[in-house]
């Protein structure tokens, strides 16, 4: 008996739904490699020309929601960056010089209704930025940041105390006391700070300070504390700061921010 018109449409429309589906599913799947490659391929050219050495690659990952479903909106839903450490700290002048930073520090970046609408200004509704900066790292930015404020003629006697005898030599992070000890002049002086967030800036408590046993005029801690605080201000860019944890070896800290041009924040860090 012959099929009818009836009996075979259903199929040739479940076939067609069936084609569908996977070419989106391949496309979907496609664009997701396509996108993310593009992402782990600019991070290695740039950490190339800036002469790094980069073990692995970021990992790039797009949530649960349709990728071309969201870009066809006008905007990708969720994007989630695992940036490795490219950090390299050199002592051009030798041991005692100012140092030289490069790269940047391991970080997790998750973006919300990042808008496609401009590709060459997008913009993420919602920007959440963890990073964890290692002592090395906080100590050489503190170093550095410290002979820039204790440059020049006209530095007060304060900072050219510290210029010329207080070298900063030592930065540990103190889990237990949820502090930052700076340690200069080879254990000599010591500065103990606990990091605070008031109104999503950073701020130090300035527990106690001492050189060769007697407290350190508030200029110095001041000074110390200033460096310090600019080493995440540098991070932080136009974010704000939500927390900031000392855990063993560093400091975790996660920025935060709304309607964020991703654009602005390239040059950070």
């Amino acid at each position: 008996m012959a099929k009818t018109k009836s009996s075979v449409l259903p199929k040739v429309i479940i076939t067609i739904v069936v084609v569908v589906v996977i070419l989106l599913l391949v496309a979907e799947f496609g664009l997701r490699w396509f996108i993310g490659n593009q992402l782990k391929s600019e991070f290695n050219q740039q950490a190339a020309e800036q002469g790094l050495t980069v073990e692995e690659d970021p990992s790039v990952s797009f949530g649960t929601y349709p990728l071309l479903l969201g870009l066809a909106q006008g905007s990708i839903k969720h994007v989630a960056v695992d940036v490795p450490e490219t950090l390299e700290i050199t002592y051009p002048g030798g041991a005692g010089s100012v140092p030289e930073i490069s790269g940047t520090p391991e970080a997790t970046i998750t973006l919300g209704e990042l808008s496609t609408a401009d590709m060459d200004n997008p913009v993420a509704g919602t920007f959440d930025l963890t990073t964890f900066a290692p002592d090395e790292f906080i100590l050489a930015t503190v170093q550095a940041e410290m002979a820039k404020a204790t440059g020049g003629e006209n530095a007060g006697l304060a900072e050219r105390l510290v210029q010329e005898l207080v070298k900063i030599t030592n930065v540990r992070s103190n889990v237990e006391a949820q502090a930052v000890e700076v340690e200069f002049t080879d254990g000599a002086a010591r500065l103990n700070m606990r990091p605070i967030v008031l109104n999503g800036q950073l701020a130090f408590e300035v527990l106690d300070s001492q050189l060769f046993g007697i407290a350190l005029p508030e200029d110095i801690s001041r000074a110390l504390t200033e460096g310090l605080q600019s080493t995440v201000d540098e991070v932080a860019g136009g974010l704000e700061i939500n927390s900031i944890d000392v855990v063993e070896g560093g400091l975790n800290i996660n920025l935060v921010g709304e309607n964020i041009n991703v654009r602005t924040l390239e040059s950070v860090g």
